[in-house]
Parts: C-alpha cells; sequence; structure tokens
C-alpha cells in the first residue's frame, strides 16, 4: 500500500463536500485531476471509497472507516514532523546537566528557568556533581553539559567563564572573628579549617591553600567534607572555619555566618563546560543562556 498525505487531504475534502465539482474548486484543480487523485487512493487501498452510483456522492463502508482513520493520520503525520523540526532545533529531547553546588545557589537556577521558559518541551535532567566528577563525565558522554569552578579546559571538554565572586571567610556563628566586619587572613592562621577534599576540585583547593601560604601560614584542615551541606554543617558544629566562594552565602546556613575578607582577595570563578565534539543544538542553547546570565 502506497498512500500519500497528499491523497488523504484530498480524500477528506471531497468526502466534506460530497461533491466532486465543489471540492475540485476548493482544492483550486480540475475536476478530472481530483477524480484521478480518488482512483489513485482507491486502488492503493484496494477498496471504493465512494458510492458514485446515484446522482448523490456517498461514502462506501470503506470510505467510512478512512473518514473516522485519514483525520488521526494526517494529525500524526504533522506532529511527527514537527517533533523532528524540534528535536533539529534542540527544543525536544533530554539534556543531561551537571552543576556544583555553587552554581546551584546562583547562576544554574537562573539558567534552568530561562531553558524552560524558551523550550518547554525540552527535559532538563540535573545532578549535582564537584567539577572533578563532571569533567570525566563530560567526556564520556554521560554528561552533555556541566557548571563547574575553577576549572581548565582540556583537549576534549571546552571551559568558558561566566562569572566570580569573591571567597569569604565562613565562621561559627559563636566564633569571637564573627563580631568582625571584616576578617584579615592573618587572623585565621591559628584556626582549624574545613574544607573541600582536593580530589573534588584541585584548582579551588589550591586556590585557598595558596592564599593562606601567600599571608604567612598553612591552613591546618582538621575536617573535609565532600558537600557544602556537610562543610557548613562542620563549621556550624564549631569544628572550624572555611573559605567559601560568596555564593555559597546565599544557603543562609544556620550557626554559620559569612564575613567578607580584607585586602586583595581571591575571585572564583564559575563556568560553563562542554564536550568540543558535540554540536547538539540543545547543548549551544544551554552554553547561550549561561552566557547571557553570567555576562
Amino acid at each position: 500500500m502506497d498512500v500519500e498525505l497528499r491523497q488523504l487531504r484530498v480524500f477528506l475534502t471531497v468526502a466534506s463536500e460530497l461533491h466532486f465539482s465543489r471540492a475540485a474548486r476548493r482544492l483550486h484543480v480540475s475536476q478530472p485531476a481530483l477524480s484521478q487523485q480518488i482512483r489513485s487512493l482507491e486502488k492503493a487501498l484496494g477498496a471504493a471509497l465512494f458510492d458514485r452510483s446515484s446522482r448523490a456522492t456517498e461514502l462506501t463502508p470503506a470510505g467510512r472507516v478512512l473518514l473516522d482513520a485519514a483525520p488521526r493520520v494526517l494529525f500524526e503525520a504533522e506532529r511527527a514532523q514537527s517533533l523532528v523540526a524540534q528535536a533539529a532545533n534542540g527544543a525536544v529531547g533530554l539534556l543531561v546537566v551537571g552543576s556544583v553546588g555553587t552554581a546551584l545557589a546562583s547562576i544554574t537556577p537562573r539558567i534552568l528557568r530561562a531553558m524552560r521558559a524558551e523550550f518547554p518541551d525540552l527535559q532538563l535532567e540535573v545532578s549535582q556533581q564537584d567539577t572533578a566528577a563532571q569533567l570525566v563525565a563530560l567526556a564520556d558522554g554521560r554528561l552533555d553539559v556541566g557548571l563547574v569552578r575553577a576549572a581548565s579546559s582540556t583537549a576534549t571538554v571546552a571551559v568558558e567563564h561566566l562569572v566570580s565572586e569573591p571567597l569569604l571567610a565562613a565562621l561559627p556563628g559563636d566564633h569571637p572573628l564573627a563580631e568582625r566586619e571584616e576578617i584579615t587572613p592573618e587572623a585565621l592562621a591559628d584556626e582549624p579549617f574545613v574544607l573541600w577534599p582536593r580530589p573534588l576540585g584541585m584548582a579551588f583547593f589550591d586556590i585557598i591553600t595558596s592564599y593562606c601560604r601567600d599571608h604567612g601560614f598553612s591552613p591546618r584542615i582538621v575536617a573535609e567534607g565532600a558537600d557544602i551541606e556537610t562543610q557548613l554543617g562542620l563549621v556550624a558544629a564549631g569544628l572550624g572555619v572555611s573559605l567559601q566562594p560568596a555564593y555559597y552565602a546565599n544557603l543562609r546556613p544556620p550557626g554559620v555566618v559569612f564575613r567578607p575578607l580584607s585586602g586583595d582577595v581571591p575571585m572564583v570563578a564559575l563556568q560553563v563546560a562542554w564536550r568540543r565534539t558535540d554540536r547538539s543544538p540543545a547543548v549551544a542553547h544551554f552554553v547561550d543562556a549561561a552566557r547571557a546570565l553570567g555576562g
């Protein structure tokens, strides 16, 4: 069976008019040409669709069945065409996104909101992952795009700067330094530190330790946390102080206060990362949204 969508549209016009001349005028074709298209459709289906034996044109039982089925066929065909066009434009499908907690506390929700408004049929799957894990997952194809922190581009993964914010001192709420408006780095020299494990973000870890060494001390690390909630919980419990990007002040955890550092303070960059070989329009849309909101 070789039925064309155009033939179904012609059939529906004739079926609605039940008059070949009027249907031909509606379709702006000659009546012989229209009759030929109907005969071709009947031949393809192996059944007569119209009873032309009397003065009035009537649908045969087979014609009534097609009248019921044809609109659904045309709808699904048009829907498939629309979905294919949307997929080619990155408007549908699944986009797998990774994000560091820093970004989840700041720019990620705004990017996701912009993507949802522009592409409501695109499914976004978001998970919190540290920078090191995201870079591996991007290279392996398990992530489509990532929001990372203090990372460097590689041969496989492109990394682009979005926004930077300074380090802040995170202190237990009852710590004596919490009374100050601003913290000098030297005031932290004898304090125990709570930090990220270096393997989860070497570049960020090195920013903190280099900052401390530049001010005459190495941080005495007494506890580590694999996520920001754990680290700030340890700070709130009084185990130590921490240095964290200013984005995390948005979390407002109970028992923790954030204070600015004096002097020349390191800036921590949030970045968008994607696989260099990825030509997905959805990835390009996400990167564009990140650039617009980060810039």
